[in-house]
């Protein structure tokens, strides 16, 4: 049986993950394994020592079937283009930054390998550590705008877009990365082994036959290795706000690090990192739904006869609504140049200078490996379920970066109540997760516009001639301002400025949605860090 968590063994088959131990060397010696830190589809990842630096890196080793290594060639390329695209940009500092890339070879397989700086944990951790009430709203500000930032970065300078944001794959940054690594090398137990047997591979002999030569293993098993994420400093927003890390300050080349992802800590929670399916499970418990559904309004569906009489009267209901849970009570250049090892500043920046207020945290997106040109797209399956636009879901191929901005406000809704925005659930052969989630889309923001309905790859199969949803007929509006004041206590004034924020970012055409630049100076954005400092204490790090 397999670690908790961990990959599996039947992945090490030929075209898999390469199999990897502590103290393994990598390039010529030059880079010699720690720990694993996490893992995900595509890839494992392990924090390396670099001898050539004297400095810790992430280690991203692809998988060697020749798809995962295509999309990792294309990845290294997109990665190059972005480090050098406009380094003074101040999103630049909010976006990764990759250190090396080479290939490891063990006959008759060839796996990329991907070098990072490490980072620390991803935004999931967070809402996890703060999942009684959310993040604090301060926070979320903060963190919301260095991510819109960076995707004003990605959008703007680079003509990429994302086309995967999730709190999975945005990292939070430690200051004195080293010194913290050598606390968590002394501080942390051995990592565990387990010896498992690797299952045959029942596609082909030659297949099986490879895979063992490829292992060298005579018994055909694997060492899998248990994960272990840098975890966050406890004192991290202090340590960020005593350094006076600011906006302007965290530009490639200037005297603030600006360290990029290892992806480990992400990876490390996903067991697929596929965009079609999302690998963890809600935010709530039982009770919790069953008391949040009671006096709020539910839906029904309607299906053609055949659907129906296969269904039981008590399957009528939908399964999911869109907001359950328990209410809430409230660089550039080579990166082996100077610029990325520079030192953290002695003193905080003069309060006479005019400087964006300091962040309690430092955040940078991560994983471009699903990252495409705006108008050359490299596939049409894009987005995470719950992250995922209208126009992903209908199909359609004219979308660009405005599908980023509307992941950004899923996020920005999860990280304030630990909830989902969209949770959709499919209903056997009556209805489809495409299906619930535009009724749970309709039903919080409004029909969509028919221009938005077609022209997709799967409009027929959603909607009908007149324009309405094809199997679930009824359904009951709930607005998000009306969801904010009534489900999660939020005061009018609260909810009103929260949803002049998320609306034109959750506009269902997305001609008329608002891009990342356009928003990362709306007035929601706005903290009192004076009036926030006691609020900012209670934050679990």
């Amino acid at each position: 049986m397999s670690p908790k968590d961990e990959e599996s063994p039947a992945d090490y088959n030929y075209g898999g993950y390469l199999q990897v131990k502590v103290g393994d060397s990598f390039k010529d010696g030059r880079y010699l394994i720690i720990r694993k830190l996490g893992w995900g589809h595509f890839s494992t990842v392990w924090l390396v020592k670099d001898s050539l630096e004297q400095c810790h890196s992430a280690l991203k080793i692809v998988k060697s079937a020749g798809r995962y290594s295509e999309t990792a060639r294309d990845e290294i390329k997109l990665l190059r283009q972005i480090a050098n695209a406009s380094p003074s940009h101040p999103g630049r500092a909010h976006i990764v930054n990759f250190l090396d890339s080479f290939t490891h070879t063990i006959s008759p397989t060839i796996h990329i390998c991907i070098t990072f700086e490490p980072l620390g944990e991803n935004l999931l951790s967070l809402i996890e550590k703060n999942r009684r009430k959310g993040v604090a709203p301060c926070v979320v500000k903060s963190v919301t705008k260095q991510i819109l930032l960076g995707l004003q970065y990605l959008h703007e300078e680079c003509d990429f877009v994302h086309t995967d944001i999730k709190p999975e794959n945005i990292m939070m940054c430690i200051p004195d990365i080293e010194s913290h690594i050598a606390t968590q090398l002394s501080s942390s137990p051995p990592p565990q082994t387990h010896k498992l047997p690797i299952p045959p591979n029942p596609r082909s002999r030659r297949v099986s036959a490879l895979t063992s030569h490829a292992l060298s293993v005579s018994s055909r098993s694997v060492h899998i290795v248990e994960s272990q994420p840098l975890s966050t400093p406890p004192d991290h927003h202090r340590l960020h706000s005593r350094l006076g890390y600011t906006d302007s300050l965290l530009r490639p080349g200037s005297s603030v690090s600006t360290p990029a992802t290892s992806l480990g800590s992400a990876m490390s929670k996903l067991k697929l990192t596929s965009p079609e399916r999302s690998t963890r499970t809600p935010l709530k418990n039982a009770v919790l739904h069953i008391e949040a559904r009671k006096g709020s309004p539910t839906r029904v569906f309607s299906a053609g006869p055949s659907l129906l009489t296969q269904t039981a009267p008590s399957d009528l209901h939908r399964i999911a609504s869109p907001h359950t849970g328990s209410p809430s009570s409230s660089p550039s250049a080579d990166p082996s140049s100077e610029s990325y090892l520079s030192q953290i500043p002695s003193s905080p920046p003069s309060s006479d200078s005019l400087l964006p207020p300091v962040h309690p945290i430092l955040i940078k997106i991560a994983d471009l490996g699903n990252a495409t040109p705006s108008k050359r797209h490299y596939t049409e399956d894009i987005q995470t379920r719950q992250y995922r636009s209208p126009e992903a879901i209908i199909g359609r191929n004219d979308w660009g970066c405005k599908v980023d901005v509307w992941s950004v406000a899923c996020v920005v809704f999860e990280l304030l109540t630990a909830e989902y925005l969209f949770e959709p659930q499919s209903q056997g052969q009556v209805f489809s997760k495409d299906d619930d989630h535009l009724a749970q889309i309709i039903e919080l923001l409004g029909d969509l516009p028919s221009s938005v309905k077609q022209g997709g790859r799967y409009s027929r199969e959603l909607f009908d001639h007149t324009g309405a949803l094809r199997y679930i007929k009824h359904l009951k509006p709930w607005p998000l301002n009306r969801v904010m004041r009534e489900k999660y206590l939020f005061e009018p004034i609260e909810a009103d400025a929260l949803c002049s924020f998320l609306e034109p970012m959750l506009a269902l055409d997305m001609c008329q949605r608002a891009s990342a630049g356009e928003m990362v100076n709306h007035p929601w954005l706005d903290v009192d860090w004076k009036e926030d400092a006691t609020v900012l204490e209670s934050v679990v790090w």
